[in-house]
């Protein structure tokens, strides 16, 4: 029997594990097993940098980057784009346009990750969505390379690869067909190694 997932919202979170594997999404959206993401130590400790980012420097603007405005740690979501999230601020640009920026417990890499540029797609739709405004571009903010601010510029094809991602997350959750196991290497860490066949 089909489940009905029309009106599902989906996170980063989702989109990213369903990239990884597909089969966090049968795993934890099909047959309701939750991964227990809280558990993790790096997750907690992200929590904890946002948590101390909201308290802190809550006027400073990013005038380098032509911001005029922002808000911090918004919730929006999109039914019709069947996505959600928190966002640790959106930014205000002088030309008009908004953009994501989310703080990192990282190093800067010297490049922007594919998940992380995935992410930040994500929260593009979300603002673009939501505010009714342009958004060419977002950035990531590396607290462990004295808080450097990386650009990210999105290209109209980053939209739509994050559309496609959604509607297989979909199908996956409704219909419960179980997608093709990852490499191996992708397992070790899996919480859901123990049950995956």
């Amino acid at each position: 029997m089909d489940l009905d997932f029309r009106d599902a919202l989906l996170t980063a979170s989702d989109v990213l594990e369903h990239l990884f594997c597909g089969r966090f999404t049968y795993f934890e959206r099909h047959l309701g097993l939750p991964e227990f993401q809280e558990r993790r130590e790096k997750v907690r400790r992200g929590r904890a940098l946002h948590r101390v980012r909201e308290a802190t420097n809550r006027a400073y603007l990013r005038k380098r980057l032509g911001v005029v405005d922002k808000m911090i740690d918004v919730d929006l979501a999109s039914p019709r784009l069947h996505l959600r999230g928190r966002i640790d601020e959106v930014l205000f640009f002088e030309d008009g346009a908004a953009g994501p920026l989310d703080y990192k417990f990282a190093r800067d890499p010297g490049r922007v990750h594919a998940t992380l540029r995935i992410q930040s797609v994500i929260y593009a739709l979300l603002i673009r969505e939501n505010f009714g405004v342009p958004v060419r571009r977002g950035h990531l903010v590396y607290t462990r390379s004295g808080h450097r601010a990386v650009p990210v510029d999105y290209q109209a094809d980053d939209f739509r690869t994050v559309g496609r991602v959604v509607r297989r997350i979909l199908d996956v959750a409704s219909r419960g067909t179980l997608p093709k196991r990852a490499p191996a290497g992708r397992c070790v860490d899996c919480c859901y190694r123990r049950i995956c066949v």
